[in-house]
């Protein structure tokens, strides 16, 4: 798959193509609607398969202010690797673009890009405060694309959407978000030092340096860990580890059951599965650790590699 920022990049060399327009935030069922649109024209009329995104959330960058997201680029990336598509066209959002009438839209980065068939959703908002919309995209195909839009989607009585996802992720309702996905929801990232403490009491945690992705509610989990290729049951917990000395912030560790290697600076992905408990304070180390051995035990009966 071919990585093109469309507006870096001069005297661009494309073939026509059938894209998917959004920022695709989780790839939720919803988004997977465009990509399979995407690959059955493409397939029909020879097109290429594409997707068009941002490298950030416009609202993230218009507003300054912290932007929690629910998967990476990185992560985008390799999942359309495995839908076999051809391209991803990334803009990167800057004022420039914010402004952007949506007529210049359309002809800098859809005509001039050689795509043929858009493809969108219904609410799909573009250009200058979001004047472009799947109406002015028909409206300015004519005959240099043609747009297919895909109507709002619902699972039990819920509009499948990115903010519907966080809210169920805040809830620690992992379950429903991995059905709202057709996956678990996963965060990956390095393991970085902590305080060890998981360590001295029979229960040695990566920290996992979570970065900009949205952390679930606070609590433990029973998750499933993904390293060199390889896939291990494991424990996670969210939190600020009250029993000891409260961390200052969050953090992301988990407990991966049946591994002893070091690790440190590596890259673990964790997929949530269930929630097991709330995060809580025990009155002692001890009482504590006999918690952790019911929740690892609890895991290991509920939860199938």
């Amino acid at each position: 798959m071919e990585i093109i920022y469309l507006n870096e990049q001069n005297d661009l060399k494309m073939e026509p193509s059938c894209v998917a327009l959004g920022f695709f935030d989780g790839f939720h069922l919803g988004h997977l609607k465009l990509v399979n649109e995407v690959i059955k024209v493409s397939k029909r009329d020879n097109l290429k398969k594409a997707l068009l995104t941002f490298d950030v959330h416009p609202r993230a960058y218009l507003t300054n202010q912290p932007f929690k997201y629910l998967m990476s680029l990185e992560d985008k990336i390799n999942l359309l690797k495995s839908y076999d598509f051809d391209y991803l066209f990334i803009l990167r959002f800057n004022h420039d673009i914010a402004k952007l009438m949506p007529e210049k839209f359309i002809q800098e980065f859809i005509i001039k890009s050689k795509i043929k068939h858009v493809v969108c959703g219904y609410d799909f908002r573009f250009g200058d405060r979001g004047r472009g919309n799947s109406e002015i995209l028909q409206a300015y195909g004519h005959n240099d694309y043609q747009v297919t839009v895909i109507e709002k989607l619902e699972y039990d009585h819920h509009k499948v959407s990115s903010s519907y996802l966080r809210e169920l992720l805040t809830k620690g309702d992992v379950e429903m978000a991995a059905k709202l996905l057709s996956r678990p929801y996963c965060i990956s990232g390095k393991v970085i030092y902590g305080r060890q403490n998981g360590r001295k009491i029979g229960f040695p945690t990566a920290n996992i340096d979570a970065k900009d992705y949205l952390l679930p509610e606070n609590g433990v989990y029973g998750a499933k860990v993904y390293f060199k290729d390889k896939v291990y049951l494991g424990m996670v917990n969210i939190g600020y580890n009250p029993t000891f000395t409260a961390l200052p912030g969050l953090s992301l560790e988990v407990n991966i059951f049946d591994f002893d290697e070091n690790i440190y600076g590596q890259v673990l992905t964790v997929a949530f599965i269930k929630k097991i408990r709330m995060e809580k304070k025990f009155a002692s180390v001890e009482g504590l650790i006999e918690q952790l051995k019911h929740d690892r035990q609890q895991i290991k009966n509920e939860i199938i590699l």
